[in-house]
């Protein structure tokens, strides 16, 4: 049964230096608004809410938030995952040493088990592109795949280059320059690609994941993507991101006492 079930991944132990002087997670940041068809009332979602009901809706049942101790109100605000339908526990990182060290933190308890990666402060259309690559990994066999949006801003994300078979090539992370014009997103992968990531901490410490994508088609594994054409994805990790998701129709940055046009109301899950 090794690597016959799935669990997810969502990395939060980050401490969103790019948000300062912003004290709150990251992750806890509303991302947009729905209203509730019974009573009509308005409620946010928040950006890790989004991730959880991607896992969800790919039919992950379980997942690990990789957090840590200076940020308490996950664990408040997500409990055991009830209101979202994905059972949660948690993994404490006591310090942020980078993307691959977080998600090697869970090692433990994903070793025999096929994963799922979502990052739970960014944003990806369609929403269902996460049970796409989580599909394609079981029929392919593939030891990882990757979804792949555009992107007009590549070098500061993790930009793909894919053959025409739809074989990853070359993984890159936040190139000074590019030919592409897309990024990596979420992920899927076996055990296979959960031990080759697995190795000492010092080994680890300040490198994306996205290093190890690519050190691992350089070791010979079968990696793939699917390439969300129609797709988009948003790292909500600036200020200027995280206004243009919440407040699509502009916003004001010249007088604080400006008023911000009121967000779309719509919905994300």
């Amino acid at each position: 049964m090794s690597g016959s079930r799935f669990i997810g991944i969502l990395p939060a132990a980050g401490l969103g230096s790019r948000l300062n002087p912003m004290t709150c997670p990251k992750e806890l940041l509303p991302i947009a608004f729905v209203t509730e068809p019974e009573t009509g009332a308005v409620r946010p979602i928040m950006a890790v809410q989004y991730a959880l009901l991607a896992m969800r809706d790919a039919g992950v049942p379980r997942c690990i938030v990789v957090t840590s101790d200076r940020k308490p109100e996950m664990l408040r605000y997500l409990g055991n995952g009830a209101d979202v339908g994905v059972s949660l526990a948690y993994v404490n990182q006591p310090e942020p040493l980078g993307l691959a060290a977080a998600v090697d933190a869970a090692f433990d308890w994903v070793s025999d088990c096929n994963v799922c990666l979502a990052l739970p402060d960014t944003v990806f259309t369609p929403s269902e592109s996460l049970g796409v690559v989580r599909a394609t990994l079981s029929q392919t066999g593939a030891d990882l795949v990757l979804g792949v949006f555009p992107s007009s801003d590549p070098c500061q994300l993790g930009p793909v280059r894919l053959d025409g078979d739809q074989r990853v090539i070359e993984v890159q992370e936040k190139p000074p320059s590019t030919d592409l014009r897309n990024t990596w997103g979420v992920a899927a992968w076996t055990p296979a690609f959960t031990a080759f990531l697995h190795r000492p901490l010092a080994d680890l410490r300040g490198l994306s994941i996205g290093h190890f994508f690519n050190e691992a088609i350089a070791h010979g594994l079968d990696v793939r993507g699917v390439y969300f054409a129609s797709g988009a994805y948003t790292d909500l990790g600036t200020g200027e991101r995280l206004a243009a998701m919440v407040f699509p129709q502009g916003y004001s940055n010249e007088r604080p006492e400006t008023p911000l046009p009121r967000a779309r109301l719509r919905s994300v899950g």
